[in-house]
Parts: C-alpha cells; structure tokens; sequence
C-alpha cells in the first residue's frame, strides 16, 4: 500500500476536513505515508494494524470519502408494525376487553399480551416502543364525588374540626378538607404525548 503520494493530501485532511473521525484516520495515515511499516504505523498510533489497513485501501479507492463514517444499519425492531398496532388498539381500549382481570394496563400486561399473540419481547422492548408510540404513564385518578353522602361528608368535617379546635388532630383537619374538596377525575393509565388528558 503505497501512500507516500498522496502525503499532501492527507497532510491537508488533517489540519482542514471537519470530520474529526476523518482527521484521525488521516493521520494514522500520513505515518505510512512518511515510511513506517503498517505494524510500526498501528504501535505508534495506538490501533489495530487491520484498522490501519483497511483506512488506506478505502482511501486510495475512494480518496477522502473512504475515511469517513459508513452509514450504520442497525438491529431491526423487535416489534412489527403489527405488533405497535396491537399496543396502541390495547391502550385505547380496557384490558378486560382482552380477557384481563385488570381495569388498568401496566407493562407486564402488555408483554403478556404481545408474548400471546406471538411477540415474545422483554418488557423493556415493550416501554421503549410505548415511548417510540408517544405514550406515557400517568397515575390514574378517580372522581368518587358521586359515591359520596352529603351528610356523612358534613358530618365528618365537623367531628374533625372540633377535634382540631381540641388540639387532638393538629393539622389533619385542613388536608381532609383539602382532600375532600379537590376535583378528581378519572384519566386514562397511558397517555399519547400532548392529548388533552395529559394536560
């Protein structure tokens, strides 16, 4: 592999390219460009010999664009656009609608779920791909006013604040009343990013 031509040029690539990981193989380079061996080039530039190698033979093939990054292709997602589809139609719905006993999914459920269905993921795979599907858990609320009597209410407020006023519930009285009268209201488990619930 003969370099010593092309020194200039990988001298130039080393002081100007804007690519930091081109720069770096360009001065590997330009060490067997100035007569070291590719054995002594890798000691002396601390890297594998067939790294070295490689750099040279894709850069007198393909000049400056051999010693940039390839384009990487990644691991292919676990989960299908079938199995998103089954995820996001199952948070839109109850999971007693699946045969559940549950009223609320959680991230088990879920694999549970897809692991029936023929996708056998961890349940991390499954709580990356909710994110990826922009949604996100909330705690769910529920708004019992309804169940509530008036009267026992009432009732109740009073025998507190008469034991507050006794000094028997310092504090208490007010967080119950506060409890009492803060709107609640029932908002789904998972939530898409940005919907109205999620406000």
């Amino acid at each position: 592999m003969d370099l010593a031509p092309h020194a200039t040029t990988l001298r130039h690539l080393t002081r100007t390219d804007p690519d930091p990981h081109v720069r770096h193989r360009a001065d590997g380079l330009l060490l067997i460009a100035h007569g070291l061996s590719l054995t002594q080039a890798a000691r002396v530039f601390g890297c594998a010999r067939n790294s070295l190698h490689a750099w040279g033979q894709r850069f007198l093939a393909e000049g400056r664009d051999g010693l940039a990054d390839r384009g990487r292709r990644g691991r292919p997602p676990k989960l299908d656009a079938a199995a998103r589809d089954l995820l996001e139609a199952a948070l839109t719905s109850s999971p007693l609608d699946y045969g559940l006993p549950v009223t609320t999914w959680t991230v088990a459920d879920l694999t549970d779920l897809l692991g029936q269905r023929g996708w056998v993921v961890s349940s991390h795979t499954v709580y990356r791909a909710l994110h990826a599907l922009g949604f996100r858990y909330r705690r769910p609320r529920h708004d019992l006013t309804q169940h509530q009597d008036a009267e026992a209410v009432d009732s109740a407020k009073h025998v507190l604040a008469e034991l507050q006023k006794r000094g028997l519930l310092p504090g208490l009285a007010s967080g119950w009343s506060t409890w009492m009268s803060a709107p609640s209201r029932r908002v789904p488990t998972w939530q898409k990013a940005g919907s109205d619930a999620d406000r």
